[in-house]
C-alpha cells in the first residue's frame, strides 16, 4: 500500500495526464509549474551566470588559438624550410576550418545527448590536440593538428548560443551575449600581441604550451560547475528516472518528439544543412557572416606582411599593432551592450518586439567595416604614419563585433529551441569564408595594392549591409510565408 502511495504521489508531482481523441491516456513528464528549479530559466543568478562565464572563457581561449599565432607565421615558415605563401596562411586558416567542420557533429550532439557531456568530451580533445601542435615535426602534422584543434575548439562557439538561450531569459541575453561574445572578441584582439611575444622571446611552439595550460584549467572549472541546461536532455533523464521509481513505462517527456535516439542524430545532422538550403535568411546570414570572417581573418594573415614591408615591424611590434584592432573589438562590444537590451526591451515596451530588432547593431556594423576598411588601406598605401592603419583595423573591429553579435542574437530569438543547430549552420559556412578568403589575400593586395585592394573589399561589406536592411524590413514576413518545417 505504501509502495501505491508513493507512485501516487510520484505521478501528482511529476506529471501531467493528457487524453487524445481516442480516449487512451497519456502520461506527459513537463516542469513542476512555471517556477521549477530543475528549470535552467529559474536557476539562481549565481548559476546561471557562472555558466554563461564558463562559455564565455572558452569562446575567448579557442579564437585566441586562432590568432595568436599569426604573428609566427614567418619563424614557423623559417623551422620547416618553406617559403610557400599559401601554406603560411593556411597555417593560420586552417583552424578556422575546424569551426565549420565541428559543428556538423557538435550540434546534433547536444541536442540529443546534451549540451554537457559535448563540452567536456571537446575540451579534453582540444587539449590533447593543441600539445599536438607544439609537438608537430612538420609542416603536414602541424595544418592536420591545428585542423582537428579548430575542430574540437568549436563546441563553444558552436552551442555557447544555445546555453545562453536555455539559462537566460530573453529580455536579459543582450548582456549574456556580450559576455559570450567578449571571448571572440577579446581573443583577436590580444592574441597577436601574445603570440608575437612569445615567438620572439621562447618560440612558436609556446603558443601552444601555454594554450594547453589555460585551457586545462577552464576545463576543470567546467567539469566543476557546469550542469545539463537544454531542456529536452534534463526532462528526458527526469523521465527515465520516474519510470525507474513508479514502473510506469508508459511516460514520456513532454519534448519527446517520439524517435529514437539515432532517428533524432539523424535528423539533426540533417537540420543545419537544411536551415540553410531552406531558409533563405539563414543562407542570407550565413554568407554575409562569411565574408565578414573573411575579411577578419584575411586582415590577420596580411597586416604581418604589411607592417614587416612598410613599416619594417618586428614580430613583436606587429602584434602590438594589433591593439587597435584590438580596442576596436572591445568598443563595438561595448555600444553592443550599451544598446542592445534597451533598444529591445522598448520595442517589447511598445509590444513590437520581434527577432528581427537584434539586427540594428549589424546595420551600423557594416558602413563601419567598409569605412575601417577604407582607411587602413589608404593610409597604408600612402604611407603614413603606422598609427594610421592601425586606427583604420579599430574600425574594422568594432564594425566585425556589432555585425557578428547581433546576427548570433538574431539566430537565437528567430531559432529558439534550435538555437544551436541554427548557429551551427551559420558557423559552418562562416568558417568556410574565414579560411578561404585570406589564402586570397596576398594575391589581392599583390594584384591591387593596399588602397584598392580594401576598396574592393570595403564595397563588398557594403552588399552584406544591404542584404541585412532588407532582413531587417522584411524578415518576419519571410519568417511567416515561408516556415521551415525540422
Amino acid at each position: 500500500m505504501a509502495n501505491a502511495t508513493e507512485t501516487t504521489r510520484l505521478l501528482h508531482e511529476h506529471v501531467h495526464i493528457h487524453r487524445h481523441v481516442d480516449e487512451e491516456e497519456e502520461r506527459i513528464v513537463d516542469w513542476d509549474g512555471p517556477d521549477d528549479p530543475e528549470n535552467p530559466l529559474n536557476w539562481s543568478s549565481a548559476k546561471t551566470w557562472g555558466h554563461v562565464a564558463i562559455v564565455s572563457l572558452l569562446t575567448f581561449l579557442v579564437p585566441l588559438g586562432a590568432t595568436m599565432f599569426a604573428p609566427a607565421i614567418q619563424q614557423v615558415m623559417g623551422d620547416f624550410g618553406s617559403s610557400n605563401d599559401v601554406i603560411s596562411s593556411l597555417i593560420v586558416s586552417i583552424y578556422v576550418l575546424g569551426w565549420g567542420l565541428g559543428p556538423l557533429v557538435v550540434a546534433p550532439l547536444s541536442e540529443v545527448h546534451g549540451r554537457l557531456a559535448v563540452y567536456t568530451a571537446s575540451n579534453v580533445l582540444y587539449v590533447l590536440f593543441t600539445a599536438a601542435c607544439a609537438l608537430a615535426p612538420n609542416l603536414g602534422s602541424l595544418v592536420f593538428f591545428r585542423l582537428m584543434a579548430g575542430t574540437m575548439g568549436s563546441t563553444p562557439l558552436t552551442i555557447g548560443g544555445g546555453t545562453i538561450s536555455d539559462v537566460v531569459p530573453i529580455q536579459q541575453r543582450g548582456l549574456a551575449l556580450s559576455l559570450y561574445m567578449f571571448g571572440p572578441v577579446l581573443g583577436p584582439s590580444i592574441g597577436p600581441l601574445l603570440g608575437g611575444f612569445l615567438t620572439q622571446a621562447l618560440g612558436w611552439r609556446w603558443i601552444f604550451w601555454v594554450l594547453v595550460v589555460v585551457y586545462t584549467c577552464v576545463t576543470i572549472a567546467q567539469f566543476a560547475i557546469m550542469r545539463e541546461t537544454y531542456p529536452a536532455a534534463i526532462l528526458k533523464a527526469k523521465t527515465d528516472a520516474l519510470r525507474k521509481e513508479t514502473g510506469i513505462t508508459s511516460l514520456r517527456s513532454k519534448l519527446d518528439s517520439g524517435l529514437s535516439s539515432s532517428q533524432i542524430l539523424a535528423r539533426a545532422v540533417v537540420r543545419p544543412a537544411k536551415m540553410t538550403i531552406l531558409s533563405s535568411i539563414n543562407l542570407v546570414l550565413s554568407l554575409a557572416s562569411a565574408y565578414v570572417n573573411g575579411v577578419v581573418f584575411l586582415l590577420l594573415t596580411t597586416a604581418p606582411v604589411m607592417f614587416q614591408s612598410e613599416y619594417g615591424f618586428s614580430a613583436r611590434d606587429v602584434g602590438l599593432a594589433f591593439l587597435g584592432f584590438g580596442l576596436g573589438n572591445i568598443a563595438g562590444l561595448a555600444l553592443f551592450t550599451a544598446t542592445s537590451d534597451r533598444f529591445v526591451r522598448a520595442q517589447a515596451a511598445r509590444d513590437a518586439l520581434k527577432p528581427e530588432h537584434r539586427l540594428m547593431p549589424a546595420l551600423v556594423g557594416a558602413p563601419l567595416l567598409a569605412a575601417g576598411l577604407l582607411w587602413y588601406g589608404w593610409s597604408a598605401q600612402a604611407h603614413a604614419h603606422w598609427a594610421v592603419p592601425v586606427v583604420g583595423s579599430g574600425l574594422i573591429g568594432a564594425g566585425n563585433v556589432l555585425f557578428n553579435t547581433a546576427i548570433i542574437g538574431y539566430l537565437i530569438d528567430a531559432f529558439t529551441v534550435y538555437a544551436a543547430s541554427s548557429i551551427a549552420a551559420n558557423t559552418v559556412i562562416r568558417s568556410v569564408g574565414g579560411t578561404l578568403l585570406p589564402l586570397a589575400g596576398r594575391h589581392l593586395y599583390a594584384a591591387l595594392g593596399w588602397g584598392w585592394g580594401s576598396s574592393l573589399l570595403a564595397l563588398l561589406a557594403l552588399g552584406c549591409g544591404a542584404a541585412l536592411v532588407y532582413l531587417y524590413v522584411y524578415g518576419a514576413a519571410m519568417r511567416s510565408k515561408h516556415p521551415v518545417r525540422f
